[in-house]
């Protein structure tokens, strides 16, 4: 079966399937990263607030860093990123984490632009393997000596055109899926850098109440701060 796949593929049949496998790893690869991403839940961020401001009434900031240090959670490394500098300004501190940040966003946007070149190369392959498949039929109808029958035409389209359909199969989902996951790493970076601006502004003394922290309109992130 699929050597009679690979034929109706004809010379670009091998470069598409490799292309085919390819994206479905990547796109298996980063669905189980981001489903295994940790929550960023109201209850987690408030409990960490709480933690930190507790923390720091007592003076005890160093055994909260290690503390925090020691957890899995992402947003808690952060946390400890910045409680680690806490002796310094506000902007070095705005700067290690916008740093940090981008050491994360790496990591998420990992293997998105392969999965986007793959979406946007294989429709071209398979229109390259529906170019040359035409012009073996027509050689093919050049050099026959008996009348041409249009149903010799459609057989020889319908294998043409089999790579095409094929290169778009894999591009629509692939390219899909690597927008999805774009949104999806933006948004969840997105919360994460705004609870970081919130400890930011609390190592700071500033205090903003749960609705302020709630709303992405009240703080800058850092990104916005550098430019």
């Amino acid at each position: 079966m699929l050597e009679d796949f690979l034929s109706n593929l004809g010379p670009v049949g091998w470069p598409l399937l490799i292309m085919s496998c390819v994206a479905l790893a990547l796109v298996l690869e980063r669905l189980l990263t981001y489903l295994l991403l940790p929550t960023l839940s109201r209850k987690r961020v408030n409990a960490i607030l709480v933690e930190i401001k507790e923390h720091r009434q007592q003076q005890q900031t160093a055994n909260l860093c290690a503390s925090l240090c020691s957890r899995d959670h992402c947003l808690s490394k952060g946390a400890a990123v910045l409680l680690s500098h806490a002796d310094n300004s506000k902007a070095m501190r705005e700067e290690i984490a916008g740093l940090w940040l981008m050491k994360q966003r790496q990591r998420l946007h990992a293997w998105l632009k392969g999965l986007m070149l793959i979406g946007v190369l294989s429709p071209m392959v398979g229109l390259l393997g529906t170019i040359l498949g035409m012009i073996t039929m027509f050689q093919s109808i050049a050099l026959a000596t008996g009348p041409v029958t249009p149903a010799v035409l459609a057989g020889g389209l319908w294998v043409a055109m089999y790579t095409t359909a094929f290169g778009l199969a894999i591009a629509i989902p692939s390219l899909a899926a690597s927008h999805g996951f774009t949104i999806w790493a933006n948004n969840y970076l997105d919360r994460m850098e705004f609870v970081l601006n919130h400890i930011n502004l609390l190592l700071e003394g500033v205090n903003l109440h749960e609705q302020e922290l709630m709303s992405n309109s009240k703080v800058v992130p850092f990104r916005e701060r550098a430019a």
